[in-house]
């Protein structure tokens, strides 16, 4: 989700996804698209600071776009019809054939089929308010189990004078062990990252470690006091962070899963259900990163599923 500043309309900063680590060669066909296309770059392993998880040489990607992994998706819905911006509240299924859709603003819709992709917690409230609609109790309480972690992501911009001094530090991202900070867990030069050379204003993200986002992301002081304790952390681990044009502050109440999904039908070491069918006739399949854990390519994966699902063939 890429995301402009108040005061800097200009300039863009991934909030979420920073950058794609391929792990499968099941997604070949979307990177080799996205890369001819010119949406993905490669973003060099050593460019990333004491990365805990670094190992075998592995690839990274990145979308250098300004609107970063937005414009990514963008171009893989080129040519689909999309309405955004509209909340489906609750559906009720007439026959083998319509669904009818009410959106949280009491519009209605027939469909053929239906497709969640949204979070757990979101799908069980849709499931909730469509009191006609039966899901087998072993299906609901899987999904009750499934779990996330909770972040804060913190934006800034800085002055252009300051990019010469933001180079020196010789990163563009860094991660940030516990023993360092109990608030900030990763950190990126956004415009670095991008290799953008249109936009002069160094842009920082911030994501806090889960512990902080579970204990504050209830919390009901104003966003600038919780920015302000994210920006203070900052500063003790970078102490020569100029001061900042603009920030913002994003809470990622649903984040990463911590629990997928698990199919108590699937024995332990065999490969996860990739999405769900709730219904055949008509379909009515649950998707996304809440089936095999949150990584773009999971993603991919999860997206192909259902697509093959509508299509009449197997979840894997």
């Amino acid at each position: 989700m890429a995301r402009s500043f108040p005061k800097q309309r200009d300039v863009h900063v991934d909030m979420g996804a920073q950058y794609w680590t391929p792990r499968t060669d099941r997604n070949d066909d979307f990177r080799q698209h996205l890369t001819k296309s010119g949406h993905l770059i490669e973003f060099a392993e050593n460019e990333i600071a004491m990365d805990p998880y670094r190992g075998p040489v592995k690839t990274h990607l990145v979308c250098p776009d300004s609107n970063g992994f937005r414009a990514m998706v963008e171009e893989l819905l080129q040519g689909t019809e999309t309405k955004l911006s509209t909340h489906l509240e609750s559906f009720e299924v007439l026959d083998d054939k319509r669904i009818r859709v009410t959106t949280s603003e009491g519009k209605e819709e027939i469909v053929n089929e239906l497709v969640l992709t949204c979070p757990i917690p979101n799908i069980l409230s849709i499931l909730k308010k469509s009191t006609s609609f039966n899901v087998a109790p072993e299906i609901l309480r899987s999904l009750e189990g499934v779990t996330y972690s909770q972040r804060f992501a913190a934006a800034y911009v800085f002055d252009k004078e300051a990019a010469a001094a933001v180079e020196e530090l010789g990163w563009t991202a860094r991660y940030v062990s516990g023993e360092e900070s109990d608030v900030v867990r990763f950190v990126c030069w956004d415009h670095l990252k991008k290799q953008s050379k249109d936009q002069p204003h160094p842009s920082l993200i911030v994501h806090t470690s889960v512990g902080f986002g579970s204990t504050f992301m209830d919390d009901t002081r104003h966003n600038d006091e919780i920015l302000a304790i994210i920006t203070k952390s900052l500063r003790e681990i970078l102490p020569s962070l100029p001061v900042q044009q603009d920030a913002r502050l994003h809470r990622w109440r649903i984040s990463q899963v911590r629990v997928p999904y698990h199919d108590p039908s699937i024995a332990e070491g065999e490969e996860p259900l990739s999405a769900l069918v709730l219904s055949a006739n008509p379909r009515i399949i649950v998707a996304g990163d809440s089936f095999r854990g949150s990584n773009f390519d999971n993603c991919l994966v999860s997206a192909k599923a259902a697509a093959n699902l509508l299509q009449g063939g197997s979840s894997l």
